[in-house]
């Protein structure tokens, strides 16, 4: 008998999906950038989704933890990732329910945004922090991924930053704040120009629209390989990829 599936609705990234493809792999990135991070150290994934994250982690990790606060989601996690070294459980990213200075690295992808009141979010990941530990998160940058709107283009985004407005919200609760972004590279950085495939917009495109076919033919192809994560101009990466550490950190 097999585990719980879930449904794509678009809250969350679940890999297997062709036209999810490109934000999966997007993700991938986020975990690729942190493995070195990891190895051999006790990890957090806060707001681990589906559980792929904390399944790629585990082989260079040595322990684990992924929390969510959605129930069917950790129950799916548990059955598909669980293992000795992944573990899986249900908590409020606002309130973790683990002590003090517990892990020595946290990571975090892609959750602020869909938080109606992150106060406690910022500084429960700082909590859990050993001495010398780093925290890794990411966001979307609101210059790129909503463009001259008010509000986020994503329904289920709540809250969007630039990386100036991220590192300001992180700065209170580390002492070391180094803010990267993810980018389009490889045959990406190329549809940057021509523009044959429009990902951020292909959900309000009709099936009359070329670049909706466009992406349902190339999006598959998509691999982490064509993202990169580094310097160069902020106001025009994907995705804010923020490396935080308190005092005797090393980032």
């Amino acid at each position: 008998m097999g585990g719980p599936e879930l449904q794509l609705t678009g809250e969350r990234t679940l890999p297997g999906i062709d036209r999810e493809n490109y934000w999966f792999q997007r993700h991938l990135v986020a975990y690729n950038h942190v493995m070195n991070t990891v190895a051999g150290r006790k990890v957090i994934d806060v707001g681990c989704g589906e559980g792929y994250g904390p399944a790629m982690l585990g082989p260079s990790a040595s322990k684990v933890l992924g929390v969510d606060i959605a129930p069917e989601v950790i129950e799916h996690a548990r059955f598909t990732y669980g293992s000795r070294e992944v573990t899986f459980e249900v908590m409020d990213v606002n309130h973790l329910a683990v002590e003090d200075s517990s892990f020595d690295v946290a990571v975090s992808f892609q959750v602020v945004e869909h938080l109606a009141d992150e106060s406690g979010y910022f500084s429960e990941i700082a909590r859990v922090l050993r001495p010398g530990g780093t925290a890794c998160l990411t966001t979307p940058n609101r210059l790129t991924i909503s463009p001259g709107r008010d509000e986020p283009i994503n329904p289920f985004h709540l809250r969007e930053y630039t990386p100036d407005e991220f590192a300001s919200a992180l700065e209170p609760h580390f002492s070391e704040v180094r803010i990267e972004g993810l980018f389009h590279a490889g045959w990406l950085a190329l549809n940057e120009r021509a523009r044959i495939v429009d990902f951020i917009k292909f959900y309000e495109m009709g099936r009359a629209n070329p670049r909706y076919w466009t992406h349902r033919l190339l999006t598959p192809l998509v691999r982490a390989r064509d993202f990169r994560i580094g310097g160069g101009d902020l106001s025009r990466c994907l995705d804010i990829v923020a490396t935080c550490g308190g005092a005797g950190s090393e980032l």
